[in-house]
C-alpha cells in the first residue's frame, strides 16, 4: 500500500526541524538495505523528529512503520496523524496501517484492515474488529473491507495461475494453492466420478462440492478457503449458461510428495467474514490415501471391540480435583498377567486409537497391553489449562502438580486396579501435539520409571539445556507430518538431537498434516515395536 516519497506538501512542510528530519530520511531512501536499520533508530531518537509536520512527518511515518521494529509503530501513528490533519494526501492510511500493527501485537484484531499477512502462499486479511465503518475509512483514503477481501481475492487468483503454470513448489513451502480455473462441466464430472469430493492429478489435489454457505473450508489439514465457481465469482473466465448458481467450490494444491499423503477432510462452512460457521471445527468423514501410502490399518467398529474399554473418575490430591481416566483392558484380560501399560494423555479423544488397537491386538500384529488414558483438564476455565499441564514452562505450579497426578497416582492406581507391570521396560508415557511434549518432558524428568516416550507432533523442540543421558533415557518413538509446519520442524529437531545424542528412537515422517490419522496408524506400529 505504500507508494514512492510524495512530492506535495501540507501546512507547515517548511517549518524548523524538517530540514534536519529531511536530511536523515533522504539518507534512509538512498541507503543500502543492510544501513536502513541502523538509520531509522537513528531517526527515531532524533529529537526534531518532534516538530516535524507535512510531508515530512509523512515520509518519516512510512520509514518508520516499513523499517522500524514495534517500538517505533507509535511514532510512526503519531507522525501519520499529524500529517493527516495538515492534508497530506495518504497519510490517513499510514496512520491506520500504524494502528493496525498496535493492535495485532497486543493481540487484538485491527480496526482498518490494513494489514495482510500470508498462509501457505495466499495472502490473508489479518482479523478486523469491525468498529470502524466504510464511511471513516472512506475520510483516511481507505477502500471498504468488501473492496479490500476482493483485491486480496483477485491477487491470490492472479498468483495461483501464475503458480499452476510454474513446476514445483515455491522456496521453503510444502504445499501451495494453484488454479487452472476449472469449469462447472468439469467439476461436476469429477465430482460424479469421485463423490467424496477429491482426487489427485499428479502432484495436484483437487476438493470440490456444493454448499450453500458463504464460504467453505476442507478441513482440518488443507486450510485454504475453497473458491466459487461460476459466474461472478471468476474474473468472467467461465461463461457456463447454468453457473449462475454460485453453489459450486472447489479448491486445487500442489502437495509435496502427494503419492505418499494420507489426508482427513471434512466440508466446513464459513461465514461472512471468513470464520468457521458458529466458530466450531467440523466433522472430519473423509479421507484422500495415496497409492504410495502407509497401508491403512485394521479397525473395529466401537460396538464390536474385542477387549473392554472402562471409564473411571479418580480423586486426585495433587490436582485438587476429580480427573477422568479412559481404561482399555484386551481381550481375557487377568490382573495376574502384569502387561505392560501405556500412560496416556487426552484420553477424551482415546476412541479413534482403540478401534485399531483393538483390531491389532486381534490379529496378533499389536502385543497384548493396557492402555491408561487420563483425560485434559476440562475446557472453559482458566487460559490453555491443557498446555499449563501438559508443558513445562506454562505455569510451573500447575505443571508439577499434574505431573504428581500423572505420574504417581495414576500409575498407584492402575497397578493396584489392573495388575499392569511395574518394570520400567514395560511402561511407556504417549501423547500427541501439546501431549507429545508432555510424553517428552515425562520420559526426561522421570526416566527410571519409563521405558519408552510415543511423542507425536510435539511443538516443543528440544532444550539444549537438557541433562539428556542416553544411557538412561527412554527409547522414544517420534512422528510427525510434513504438513504440520512448527509441530514437523520441533518434532524433527528431536529427532536430530537424539540422533547426534547418540539416544535410542525412531524417527517415522509422514505426508499428513495436524491430523488424528497418522497418530492413530503410528500407535500400533510404535507398540509394537516396543513390545512385540
Amino acid at each position: 500500500m505504500h507508494s514512492d516519497s510524495p512530492e506535495g506538501s501540507g501546512t507547515g512542510s517548511g517549518s524548523a526541524g524538517n530540514d534536519d528530519v529531511g536530511d536523515l530520511l533522504a539518507r534512509i531512501e538512498m541507503a543500502e538495505p543492510a544501513e536502513v536499520p541502523m538509520l531509522v533508530q537513528l531517526l527515531a531518537r532524533t529529537p526534531e523528529l518532534q516538530q516535524a509536520q507535512g510531508a515530512t512527518a509523512l515520509r518519516a511515518a512510512r520509514a518508520l512503520s516499513v523499517h522500524g521494529g514495534p517500538q517505533t509503530f507509535s511514532i510512526a501513528g503519531e507522525l501519520a496523524a499529524r500529517a493527516h490533519r495538515d492534508g497530506v494526501p495518504g497519510a490517513g492510511a499510514v496512520f491506520a496501517e500504524c494502528a493496525d500493527k498496535i493492535s495485532l501485537l497486543s493481540g487484538r484484531p485491527q480496526q482498518f484492515g490494513t494489514v495482510v499477512t500470508t498462509h501457505l502462499g495466499d495472502l490473508v486479511l489479518a482479523p478486523v474488529d469491525g468498529s470502524v465503518d466504510d464511511e471513516s475509512r472512506n475520510r483516511i483514503g481507505l477502500p471498504t473491507l468488501e473492496q479490500r477481501r476482493a483485491e486480496i481475492d483477485r491477487r491470490n487468483r492472479e498468483l495461483s495461475r501464475e503458480r499452476a503454470d510454474t513446476p514445483g513448489l515455491p522456496p521453503g513451502q510444502r504445499m501451495c494453492r494453484v488454479w487452472r480455473d476449472p469449469s462447472r462441466e468439469f467439476l461436476t464430472a469429477q465430482l460424479a466420478a469421485h463423490p467424496e469430493g477429491c482426487w489427485a492429478d499428479g502432484d495436484e489435489l483437487t476438493f470440490a462440492c456444493h454448499s450453500d454457505a458463504a464460504g467453505v473450508l476442507p478441513g482440518p489439514v488443507i486450510e485454504l478457503p475453497m473458491w466459487r465457481v461460476g459466474a461472478g465469482h471468476d474474473d468472467g473466465r467461465n461463461s457456463d449458461a447454468d453457473a449462475v448458481t454460485g453453489d459450486l467450490w472447489a479448491l486445487s494444491v500442489r502437495i509435496e510428495r502427494l503419492p505418499e499423503a494420507v489426508i482427513g477432510y471434512g466440508f466446513w462452512p464459513l461465514d461472512d467474514g471468513g470464520g468457521l460457521l458458529g466458530g466450531q471445527r467440523g466433522p472430519v468423514p473423509h479421507r484422500f490415501r495415496g497409492p504410495e501410502a502407509p497401508a491403512e490399518l485394521p479397525s473395529h467398529p466401537d460396538d464390536e471391540l474385542r477387549g473392554e474399554t472402562q471409564t473411571h473418575t479418580l480423586d486426585s490430591t495433587s490436582l485438587r480435583t476429580r480427573r477422568t481416566v479412559t481404561v482399555y483392558l484386551p481381550p481375557q484380560h487377568s490382573p495376574t498377567e502384569q502387561l505392560p501399560v501405556l500412560y496416556a494423555t487426552d484420553g477424551g479423544m482415546i476412541g479413534p486409537y482403540l478401534r485399531r488397537l483393538d483390531a491389532g491386538i486381534t490379529k496378533e500384529t499389536v502385543p497384548r497391553f493396557v492402555l491408561v488414558a487420563a483425560h485434559s483438564a476440562p475446557m472453559g476455565g482458566y487460559g490453555n489449562e491443557r498446555a499449563m499441564e501438559y508443558l513445562p514452562g506454562f505455569d510451573n505450579d500447575r505443571f508439577d502438580r499434574h505431573q504428581r497426578f500423572f505420574v504417581e497416582e495414576l500409575s498407584a492406581w492402575a497397578e493396584q486396579s489392573f495388575g499392569v507391570s511395574d518394570d520400567r521396560s514395560q511402561r511407556g508415557v504417549f501423547g500427541a501435539s501439546d501431549g507429545g511434549g508432555h510424553a517428552l518432558a515425562v520420559g526426561h524428568m522421570h526416566r527410571d520409571k519409563y521405558g519408552h516416550a510415543m511423542a507425536y507432533s510435539t511443538g516443543m523442540p528440544p532444550n539444549e539445556q537438557m541433562n539428556w543421558n542416553a544411557a538412561e533415557a527412554p527409547f522414544v518413538h517420534l512422528c510427525a507430518g510434513t504438513l504440520e509446519g512448527g509441530f514437523h520442524q520441533a518434532t524433527e529437531a528431536w529427532a536430530a538431537w537424539l540422533h547426534f545424542a547418540k539416544s535410542p528412537h525412531d524417527w517415522t515422517e509422514r505426508v499428513c498434516g495436524h491430523d488424528l490419522i497418522q497418530w492413530i496408524e503410528e500407535l500400533p506400529r510404535a507398540i509394537a515395536r516396543a513390545w512385540g
